[in-house]
């Protein structure tokens, strides 16, 4: 088995080689643009987030002319933001001490500052160095004429950053972030940002509250965290687009001292901010969020007087809210019922005033926050004729709104704030109106009397002499529907997802349709097409009418029935009917199964909103053909492929129940009602099944969960019988039984859910769980020396018709182990070996071995029952190279190949026969001296495996390949025409040593650089080891434990004028 592998390259030619050896350059459209005649500078190290390797030096490289920059192949520009503790790849990190020009600014000097990493007390960027020219170019990228930055700076090094690029606007993609204790007053326990995994976009609430970051000091030790993280620059405008803004830390050395990563800011209709949060550079810091004093929600003045009110119809009672001295929020009410602002005004709305207060725009919801509405005063019949002073509104739990109240405008006369009655029906209106079927009521039939809607109250269904009926939504003309005032609905009725709205309702008089306009109504469209109204008294003598337009042909049936929970209104010339469900939604329904409701599907990837269905109608619950239903306890956060699941608020009916209501609740933030959704119909069926008559919810993010698995239970008959006699004597016994859940012993995980295939219950996959290798149940394997691993998916296996106790390997008694979801298979040479075959092919080594599987046998002569035969193999390259310089320093390769065995070649040099003093540090080695090399394989079992050397070569450059060499060990053997190589051990064991006397290329280079060619062996009847015929000494050294050093650069070395060799001491 042969390898190739490179060891050792100096820092010098690292330097040199990322910025000259594998440069790039765009195609030459001007030979004096340096736009298109530029050097690429590609070094992951200079990213400010990378603080692990601080060896560059910027004043050891040969700067000529132009450079783009660029991290891990995205394009980058130099950081004009200093970071605290960053070195950039150096100790020095170097940032733009000003902004990138824009592309009409040609080219433009820019100051360049310092910051020394390891200087905690100095104010960052307090190093001026020399300054450099910036271009902006086509394409949305910089071009740098960088220069030495100052030989007095330890290891200097330019700075880069690069961004992601915004694919969809982060104003609505974005994951909200609702922690209290991140405020900027809170404080107690210690929070690290550093320890989070944060990956995109980012808005602050404060318990449901929109909030931002400070951008003022926050005091050291605030937001739960050591260093307090805050915007150090106001926050953007919406024309502003996407800014970067300079983040402070403030420390016990002041606000300021001390920065982070800078990260992205973006203002958002509905006034609110999203931020692009990065993980901050040290620890122990903390994003901070403004303070908030108290909750209006639970800090707010009660403010009920009954004249506020829109039904206090032609009272103007003088009040005036100029007179009062108003403080702080106020939540109202009339007559003890919670209550509202109206959005709307109607004519000759009073409010216990002249000038009526009401709110120019809907109100927020709960995930809003804070908002601002304007505010529009009433004269007489104009509704905006006013403009006060704009309101802080906030909505709050439990259904209510409360309001940050100023003195109204002085120049309008009398205002006073509204109020409306405002309340959730406990009954669905849709099942509980009264029939209002009044012919008279047509809109092509003109008055008979002065009729007036003064008792017509609550909820009512139109019908028109038995058929369904609604009201007009157009003109309808002057002395219609049974008076001289009509009144018609000035708006389209609504969807069944809608719910409950209020519409405006217009008079018409001789002169005008819609000139004077009525106290508005609520309405909801209701499941068989159909629609109920809230009517309340008008403001004129008027009659609600009933459209005949278009009116439907067939006939609506109507049961009069006694309805408990609504006492009967009798109205003179009025016959007063209750309706019922026209229908058994028991038998008619949609069937939804969508398995990423599950309250197991947790994390989603893919966030679901309810709120952008189209809902209509009862819907019954599945997941995946199995009937399920509503959970009717809290469902944690984040499951039900959303952020706050929906739940049923209170037990599921029983089929003597009928129809009933349920309230519907959201946890969120381990709040189980932290959103109280709109309440939605639930009924039982024959058959232990439930359907749902779903609403839009309320808010986003929430779905309807779908939890508990209805299924046939298992029965198990007790021993014991229960006895009892009747009066007549008659004597009955009952056997005891229990139901057993038969998932309660699967353990489904989060990404599964339990279910039954082909009489057998085990656990399914959820539908949003990534699946990256159905074909093979997403199986991946671990090899390193001569044990093997391999994992499956527990829910694949099982829906393919596997079962995990069924599964083993070529040894029937290896079985696989379930850890979480997945099934898990693994050998080891030094324990079982379990059938494991082990091959060399001459290129490769092999391990082998195969999972069987058979599915649940039927009996018979025949059987379609599928097998699984599953290869696992590990396989072992067995060629490899190795080179270094000859540099007193340990060199280290790691070999690490997708899909493929693991491990580890590392060469060492000596200055010791006993190999146990490596060349450390700065030592001095005479031409001549001795030097003793160690190759040796980590990672392989090394009762199978021995490392051989093929051949050894040095060279004066750092290229296997350059035709000046000399060879040490030709053929696994010693060059005889060096007489001072010895091969000390070879293909004995994983480690091979040598050793020869130093030397130099005359005349040509002071430096020397060493290669190896090696490959592995396998074992077998000691036939590794090479039979030399002189200069061989098999010779076994003892066993040295080094410590595995990744990323180590060395130098060459150099050849004094004293005739020794030296490490040089400034690289």
């Amino acid at each position: 088995m042969r390898f190739l592998i490179s060891l050792c390259v100096p820092l010098l030619l690292l330097v040199n080689g990322e910025i000259i050896n594998g440069q790039t350059s765009a195609p030459t459209t001007s030979s004096s643009d340096p736009c298109y005649n530029y050097t690429i500078i590609n070094d992951f190290w200079r990213d400010v987030r990378q603080n692990q390797y601080y060896s560059n030096n910027d004043n050891l490289v040969d700067w000529n002319g132009w450079y783009r920059f660029y991290l891990n192949g995205a394009s980058a520009q130099m950081s004009e933001w200093c970071v605290s503790y960053a070195g950039c790849g150096g100790e020095t990190a170097l940032f733009l001490s000003g902004s990138h020009p824009k592309l009409e600014d040609v080219v433009v000097t820019r100051a360049v500052s310092g910051n020394y990493q390891w200087n905690y007390y100095s104010q960052c960027g307090n190093q001026q160095l020399s300054p450099i020219q910036v271009k902006a170019c086509p394409g949305h990228y910089y071009i740098y004429k960088l220069v030495k930055p100052d030989m007095s700076v330890t290891r200097p090094s330019y700075c880069a950053v690069t961004f992601n690029n915004t694919v969809s606007d982060p104003c609505y993609n974005y994951e909200s972030l609702d922690r209290p204790w991140r405020a900027s007053n809170e404080s107690g326990f210690y929070v690290c940002d550093e320890s989070f995994s944060w990956n995109g976009w980012h808005r602050l609430f404060y318990n449901g509250m929109n909030i931002r970051m400070p951008e003022s000091c926050v005091n050291y030790g605030r937001c739960n965290t050591y260093f307090s993280l805050w915007l150090n620059g106001p926050h953007p405008h919406i024309q502003d687009g996407v800014v970067t803004r300079e983040i402070c830390a403030s420390s016990w050395m002041g606000c300021c001292n001390m920065k982070s990563t800078p990260i992205r800011v973006k203002a958002c209709p509905g006034d609110y901010y999203v931020y692009e949060f990065v993980k901050p550079p040290y620890g122990c810091s903390g994003y901070c969020t403004a303070a908030i004093s108290s909750d209006p929600c639970n800090d707010y003045n009660i403010l009920e007087q009954h004249w506020r009110s829109t039904f206090n119809y032609w009272n103007w009672n003088g009040y005036d809210d100029t007179r009062v001295k108003w403080d702080g929020w106020y939540r109202l009410f009339i007559n003890g019922s919670s209550a509202q602002m109206p959005e709307w005004c109607f004519s000759y709305m009073t409010c216990g005033g002249f000038s009526s207060l009401w709110l120019g725009g809907p109100h927020p919801k709960i995930h809003d926050g804070f908002v601002t509405r304007e505010v529009y005063g009433t004269q007489y019949v104009q509704c905006s004729y006013y403009r006060s002073k704009p309101i802080q509104v906030k909505a709050c739990p439990g259904n209510y709104h409360v309001y940050k109240l100023p003195r109204p405008k002085l120049s309008i006369p009398h205002p006073v704030y509204c109020a409306v009655p405002f309340s959730s029906p406990n009954i669905d209106p849709c099942y509980s109106y009264t029939s209002l079927d009044e012919p008279w009521r047509a809109s092509n039939s003109s008055y008979i009397s002065y009729t007036c809607d003064y008792n017509v109250t609550g909820w009512h269904r139109l019908f028109y002499s038995g058929l369904n009926a609604q009201m007009p939504e157009s003109c309808v003309g002057y002395g219609m529907c049974g008076s001289y005032i009509p009144l018609w609905l000035n708006g389209s009725h609504p969807q069944l997802e809608d719910g409950v709205v209020t519409r405006e309702v217009c008079m018409s008089l001789w002169h005008d349709c819609c000139a004077y306009k009525s106290h508005p109504i609520r309405v909801k469209a209701c499941p068989g097409n159909y629609y109920v109204y809230q009517f309340v008294i008008p403001m004129y003598c008027g009659t609600y009418c009933t459209d005949v337009e278009g009116l439907k042909t067939t006939s609506v049936p109507i049961t009069t029935v006694t309805n408990p929970l609504k006492k009967s209104i009798t109205v003179p010339g009025i016959s007063v009917k209750t309706a019922i469900l026209p229908f058994d939604p028991c038998n008619t329904y949609t069937v939804l199964d969508e398995p990423w409701r599950a309250t197991s599907n947790k994390f989603a990837a893919n966030l679901m909103c309810d709120a952008s269905v189209s809902w209509s109608g009862w819907y019954r619950l599945f997941i995946r053909g199995h009937s399920v239903q509503m959970p009717d306890t809290c469902v944690d956060d984040l499951s039900c492929g959303t952020h706050a699941p929906l739940w049923l608020n209170g037990p599921h009916p029983r089929i003597e129940d009928g129809v009933v209501t349920r309230d519907v609740c959201g946890n969120w933030f381990n709040n189980c009602c932290f959103f109280r959704s709109n309440s939605i119909q639930v009924k039982a069926c024959p058959g232990n099944y439930y359907v749902y008559e779903f609403t839009r919810p309320s808010f986003c993010y929430g779905t309807y969960c779908a939890g508990k698995h209805i299924f046939v239970p298992l029965i198990t008959t007790l021993a014991t019988t229960t006895t009892f006699s009747t009066t007549t004597g008659e004597v009955h016994s009952i056997t005891g039984m229990f139901v057993r859940d038969p998932c309660s012993d699967l353990n489904c995980t989060e990404n599964e859910w339990c279910g039954e295939h082909n009489g057998v219950y085990g656990c399914f996959c959820n539908q949003t769980q990534p699946t990256s290798n159905p074909d093979t149940f997403d199986a991946y394997e671990t090899c390193e020396s001569s044990s093997g691993f391999m994992s499956l998916s527990r829910c694949q296996l099982f829906e393919a018709g596997f079962s995990a106790d069924v599964l083993h390997l070529n040894d029937p008694s290896c079985r696989g182990t379930v850890q979480n979801e997945r099934v898990e298979f693994r050998f080891d040479n030094n324990g079982s070996i379990c059938g494991t075959g082990l091959v060399a092919n001459g290129t490769h080594i092999i391990y082998e071995n195969f999972i069987f599987g058979q599915q649940g046998s039927a009996g018979g002569v025949i059987s379609r029952k599928k097998f699984l035969k599953l290869r696992f193999n590990c396989v072992y390259h067995q060629t490899h190279s190795v080179s270094m310089d000859i540099n007193p320093l340990e060199s280290i390769v790691h070999r690490n190949i997708q899909g493929l065995g693991t491990y580890r070649v590392r060469m060492l040099s000596y200055q010791d026969a006993q190999f146990s003093k490596p060349f450390t540090g700065s030592v001095s080695v005479e031409v001549d001296q001795k030097i003793f090399v160690e190759v040796r394989v980590d990672g392989v079992d090394g009762h199978r495996f021995a490392s051989v050397i093929d051949t050894c070569w040095a060279t004066p450059a750092n290229d296997p390949q350059s035709s000046l060499l000399w060879d040490l060990i030709v053929d696994e053997c010693p060059n005889p025409n060096d007489n001072t190589v010895e091969l000390l051990q070879n293909g004995v064991s994983t480690s091979s040593r040598f050793s020869f006397r130093m030397f130099i290329f005359t005349a040509y280079s002071t430096k020397v650089y060493l290669h190896c060619k090696i490959h592995l062996c396998l074992l077998t009847n000691n036939t590794c080891s090479s039979q030399c015929q002189s200069g061989q000494h098999l010779r076994v050294g003892r066993s040295l434990d080094f410590h595995d050093t990744a990323s180590i650069s060395m130098g060459p070395l150099v050849w004094s004028k004293e005739t020794q060799i030296f490490w040089p001491q400034n690289q």
